[in-house]
Formats: C-alpha cells, structure tokens, sequence
C-alpha cells in the first residue's frame, strides 16, 4: 500500500510551517518530507539498479557505464538525469524526476539510514580512496557548491561534519545491516583494470555482455569522452531559474564538473599532519572493512 496520501498531508503541514516560521530548520523538515513525498511516487523495482555514492567517488562514471551496459549507448541526451534519474535533486527543483524504461538506473547519495526497512532493486556502491575524495570534493564545493573557506577548513569538515563527512556515509554501506543487495566497485579498479571490473559489475546487474558492448562502453566512459560531454552531466543554473537564492548549486565552471579523475592526488596534497588525521580517524571508523583496507 502506498504511503503517498499520508507524504502529501506531511508534506503539505511542514510547507505550511516552513512559511510560518521560515528558518533553516523548518526548510530542511520541508524539503525532507517533499522528498519522502518524491520518492513515494517514483516507487521501487526489482529490475532498480542504483549507483550509490558519497560525492566525488566515481558516481557519473558510473551511471554512464551502466547506461551503456543497459541501453544502445547514445549520448544524444540533453542531461545525464534525463536517463539516469536523481529523485533527490528532482525533489529539490520540484520537477518530475525522469522515466526511464527498466532496468533504471539510479542516482543517489543518500544515507544508507534511507534504506533501513530494506528496498527492491540492487545497488553499486562505488568506493574510491577517501584522500582523493576529499580533494576532488574541495574543489566541487568552490566551483558548484558556494563554497569560499579554506582547504583546511574543508578538511576539518570532511573528517568530523555531518554533511560532508566521509567517514561517517561509508561506514553504515559497508557493514550493510539491513541485507540490500550491494555491489561494492573500486575506482581505482576502474582505473587500473576497467575491463574485468565492468563485467563482474555486469555479472552482479545480470547484464548481457559482449566484445562489442564492452568496447563502447569504454570508450564512451573513457574521461576524454566524459570532458566532452561535461555540460551534458554536471548540475546546472538553468535548472534553478527563479530560485538562485535556495538552489543548493551556484554553477561556476561546468566544463570543470569532470575535473581530473586521477589516482593519488589526496596523498600529493594533504599534510603529513592531514595524512596523520586521516589515518587515525580511517582506524577508528573503517578498519574492520576489508574493502577498504587499501585505503589506510
């Protein structure tokens, strides 16, 4: 039974409040159950394969391997959410997310706490070196984020805040309590052996493979086709148009949404004092994973 006649009186209450008493307290209640509201409507499938996340970790990359894994592989699109779904960021333009035919491929960067009740569909949680991540993030808060403090300070962030920590989103998709049928990919991986990764990735989605297919989804994946399909995946102001003051991006360079996509810049940047944080935060959160044992 749909929980949606209840989302829609919720929703309708904290709209109410949020008008009444306008803060960031009662936006962020809002715009949560106009979410739950959004994704009650969109609804879950069995065939639902999701490309889950923390920021900066090789989402897009993904969604666009799976897309050439699922589909004839055009990128004749206008915008990559026009066949790869975010009901999040839907939510927060209050548009229809885009249908898709099955199997959907699916954006998301929420809490695995989203999913505590379980879910239909499978989900590829991509993984990358948490060092790396935090620099690629840094320079994604500057250019898409409003973002105007310091590395320092941004690092601070990435180790202890509530919204951009690493740590913490991880942790929760790695011990998997709640059984979802997760498919753990390494970026490095990508990276270093692109071939066997796509098709064990094509093994766990049940997708049929061959010496054609895996040859144009390398190369419409490769990070010179991406930079030149940059416009076409990246946030942009045109999809906040009125609402510049709210919209959670203010999109500077949107050339730059694929920035460079390399291996190690997290080690070359951080200090050794950072690198000794990040090491000493990555024992006491992550030590027990074997999945990310590399990444110490």
């Amino acid at each position: 039974m749909s929980n949606e006649p209840l989302r829609s009186v919720s929703h309708a209450a904290t709209r109410l409040l949020a008008r009444v008493l306008p803060c960031k307290m009662t936006r962020d209640l809002e715009f949560e159950y106009r979410y739950r509201l959004y994704l009650d409507r969109f609804g879950q499938a069995d065939s639902d394969i999701y490309v889950s996340t923390f920021s900066k970790s090789g989402t897009t990359w993904a969604q666009i391997i799976l897309y050439q894994l699922t589909t004839n592989g055009s990128m004749d699109f206008d915008h990559l959410f026009d066949i790869s779904p975010w009901v999040w960021y839907a939510a927060m333009r209050e548009v229809e997310p885009a249908i898709t035919p099955a199997p959907r491929i699916l954006k998301s960067h929420d809490d695995y706490r989203r999913f505590k009740h379980g879910h239909k569909g499978r989900f590829v949680f991509v993984l990358r070196d948490g060092r790396d991540v935090c620099v690629s993030l840094y320079h994604h808060r500057r250019n898409f984020k409003r973002y105007t403090g310091t590395f320092e300070q941004h690092f601070e962030h990435f180790l202890h805040n509530t919204d951009y920590n690493w740590f913490d989103h991880v942790r929760p998709w790695l011990a998997n309590q709640h059984g979802l049928s997760i498919h753990y990919v390494h970026y490095e991986d990508l990276k270093t052996d692109f071939d066997n990764t796509v098709l064990a990735l094509a093994r766990f989605c049940e997708l049929p493979v061959n010496d054609e297919i895996l040859e144009r989804t390398r190369t419409q994946s490769s990070f010179v086709s991406m930079k030149q399909h940059a416009l076409q995946l990246g946030p942009r102001n045109a999809h906040f148009a009125g609402k510049e003051k709210d919209a959670p991006y203010l999109v500077k360079n949107p050339e730059q949404f694929i920035r460079r996509g390399e291996i190690g810049d997290g080690r070359l940047t951080l200090t050794e004092v950072q690198l000794a944080a990040f090491r000493e935060r990555f024992d006491h959160s992550l030590g027990e994973f074997s999945q990310v044992v590399r990444y110490r």
